[in-house]
């Protein structure tokens, strides 16, 4: 696919939120983000390019990373991309007024806050249990429950690590005022848990107060395991979706 021209004003966007974040990150983002983020190496002063993210992703996890027109895609599409271990990240960033918090995904989130995980296999495995069981089921209790599981972990989930409090998802990793809440302690913690999160509705257009926290990528997967399981069996499987290796 061929990469994009952004405008000069997008690229300093990126510049001076990647300024702003990275000091943060540094201080409290969880060690497996760290380790991700060190290894794919963003350009701090530009919007990274196609070429640059797919020269390291796939290599390193086997996913591919799809520019989209699309500023917020929907779920059932989302798996379907997610089903051929396809990330998708929009070409829209925020605006200059926007730089603490927008309640829109753009591609700082999309880049900066998720693609350093998909470094990792170790996490790629996480988010590959999803898919399936989304895609399984056409009771939608159960598809809002697999995108609240997902919600409070792998996008505003925090972490244990070492006995500190660190953060973990990704919507906080791209965030200002969000992020340095979740770090300091200025929120209320919960433990991961089915029982804790599934009665949770998603907080979508404000900052959160409450998160959950998960003990380990091990523990995570376990307990997602929980729901997604008895779904992938009630439908028998699914077959790997075409194209995927």
């Amino acid at each position: 696919m061929t990469d994009i021209e952004f405008s000069p004003e997008q690229h300093k966007t990126w510049a001076e939120l990647y300024r702003r974040q990275v000091p943060k990150i540094r201080q409290h983002a969880s060690a497996l983000y760290l380790e991700g983020f060190d290894r794919l190496d963003l350009p701090s002063e530009q919007v990274p390019t196609l070429d640059h993210l797919n020269s390291k992703i796939p290599d390193a996890t086997g996913w591919t990373v799809v520019r989209t027109d699309v500023r917020f895609t929907e779920a059932d599409d989302w798996y379907r991309f997610f089903d051929r271990r396809e990330f998708l990240i929009t070409n829209y960033i925020r605006s200059w007024e926007e730089l603490d918090w927008t309640p829109e995904p753009d591609m700082f989130h999309d880049i900066f806050g998720h693609l350093p995980y998909f470094m990792l296999p170790e996490y790629a495995e996480l988010q590959e249990m999803f898919a399936p069981a989304y895609l399984a089921t056409s009771v939608e209790e159960e598809k809002e429950n697999i995108k609240r599981l997902a919600w409070y972990s792998t996008e505003f989930g925090m972490i244990s690590e070492a006995g500190s409090l660190k953060v973990f998802g990704t919507g906080l990793m791209s965030g200002g005022d969000e992020f340095t809440n979740a770090a300091e302690g200025e929120l209320e913690y919960e433990p991961f848990t089915l029982d804790n999160v599934l009665g949770k509705d998603k907080v979508m257009y404000e900052q959160h107060d409450h998160l959950y926290v998960i003990e380990s990528l091990d523990q995570c997967k376990e307990e997602v395991a929980k729901y997604f399981d008895p779904i992938i069996e009630r439908g028998g499987g699914l077959p790997v979706a075409d194209g995927r290796s």
